[in-house]
């Protein structure tokens, strides 16, 4: 079973204060030789977390058809989907930066935000532990979990018939949640290793819609039940990052051939 009695069942609100001010101090601890103002780059990443919010519950009431959970209460434990946030992010984030940090480069804001974002992923995924969503199909192996009832994946089984009473738990399912998280930490861990040997800034936040995104689109394949819209927007945004990075580096490799000849 998952620890609902442990921590509780609002897992998402128990751990959002403590990631997004992990997603703060890292984010400024990594910009601190870029001279970046504190308190100004604190409201540019509250203002981005409340966008990036918004996004992602709007994402997942569009890919339930503008329903809401039933009970209400599950709205506040979860549903939220992650190309939203993406989305809402990449629209506003460069408008929020240019008008409170206005001195920093886009591209550098946008690589050091992609590499903060994939650990702060990383640690959402333990309200998704928790809460009992984003999960796989039933399976029988050692690593396979049983979610208490009135988690998510609880909710879905009762719906179908699989359960024999409501005080039984889940059946036992694969815990996609935590190959989300070694996907996100692993990427990021990447992307920290590679920041120092980027060739402009910009290329950590492309590499990042490639890697992560594309990961999280193969991932999706085991979600249960499936959701297309969410494997077909990941994997259309790692295509368009790869294709725009190859771009640049085609551009910036032509520039400088020409360079001797002029």
């Amino acid at each position: 079973m998952y620890p609902q009695g442990l921590f509780g069942i609002e897992a998402l609100q128990l751990l959002i204060l403590p990631i997004a001010v992990f997603g703060m101090l890292f984010f400024i601890l990594y910009l601190r030789q870029d001279g970046v103002r504190v308190t100004r780059a604190v409201v540019l990443l509250l203002l981005l977390g409340v966008i990036g919010f918004l996004g992602a519950k709007g994402f997942s009431l569009y890919v339930r058809g503008w329903e809401l959970y039933q009970p209400l209460s599950q709205e506040l434990r979860g549903g939220l989907r992650y190309p939203g946030a993406l989305l809402a992010m990449v629209l506003l984030g460069p408008l929020l930066k240019r008008w409170l940090l206005p001195a920093l480069p886009l591209g550098r804001f946008l690589d050091v935000l992609a590499i903060t974002v994939c650990f702060a992923f990383a640690l959402v995924r333990f309200s998704c532990w928790m809460n009992g969503c984003c999960t796989g199909a039933p399976c029988t192996g050692a690593l396979c979990l049983s979610y208490a009832p009135g988690s998510q994946v609880w909710y879905a089984h009762w719906q179908h018939g699989l359960l024999a009473s409501p005080t039984d738990g889940s059946l036992p399912v694969l815990p996609l949640h935590f190959l989300f998280m070694a996907a996100s930490f692993s990427v990021g861990v990447f992307l920290m290793w590679f920041d120092g040997k980027r060739s402009f800034d910009g290329q950590i936040a492309l590499l990042y819609l490639v890697l992560h995104d594309g990961a999280k689109g193969l991932l999706e394949s085991f979600r249960d039940p499936y959701v297309a819209q969410l494997q077909v927007t990941s994997l259309l945004t790692s295509a368009a990052g790869l294709i725009a990075l190859l771009a640049i580096l085609h551009w910036r490799r032509t520039r400088a051939s020409r360079r001797p000849a002029g």
